[in-house]
């Protein structure tokens, strides 16, 4: 048995999404899905309602992330350094699966927490 089958995570990758290297999983639980790319990108899905009763589809990236410094030049031509944040891609399908399996527990966590303080 597989973490993802633990976690009771379901794999809702369509034919498109498939043929692009993409894998899906849903989390009925929490509601959400987990979406691995080829790429190395790793990120959650999930959708909520505004104060006027509008859903909202919000995406989070899960991949770890690591301070760069980037050069580039300015609108006069002079050149310039910055500190930003860069995503550390991984290009390996099973340490993405892990990153979804912590994320979806660490989540189902999160949810629980407000649920307990609103009540």
């Amino acid at each position: 048995m597989t973490k993802a089958e633990t976690l009771k995570l379901v794999e809702v990758t369509s034919q498109r999404q498939a043929d692009n290297g993409t894998v899906c999983y849903h989390d009925p639980i929490a509601n959400c899905d987990y979406i691995s790319y080829e790429s190395g990108y790793v990120r959650r899905k999930y959708s909520s309602r505004n104060w006027r009763g509008y859903i909202i589809n919000t995406i989070y990236q899960l991949n770890k992330t690591k301070m760069a410094e980037i050069s580039y030049a300015d609108y006069y031509g002079n050149e310039r350094t910055a500190i930003c944040k860069q995503r550390i891609l991984e290009m390996d399908p099973e340490a993405r699966m892990e990153i979804i399996c912590r994320a979806a527990v660490n989540f189902r966590k999160t949810l629980k927490k407000q649920y307990e303080n609103r009540a």
